[in-house]
């Protein structure tokens, strides 16, 4: 068993395409062990 309950291993996210591409995510790792609580919090439509 695992020791986290969320891991995110070089995780990308990229919205449209060529010129107007934006890069939201690059590459990042996450890691949230159990028992542990987290927020991810930005303003509307940032794309959480």
């Amino acid at each position: 068993m695992s020791d986290y309950v969320i891991e995110l291993v070089r995780v990308t996210k990229i919205y449209g395409e060529g010129e107007t591409a934006v890069k939201a995510l690059k590459e990042i790792n996450l890691q949230v062990p159990r028992g542990e609580f987290v927020a991810i919090m930005g303003p509307s439509g940032s794309g959480k």
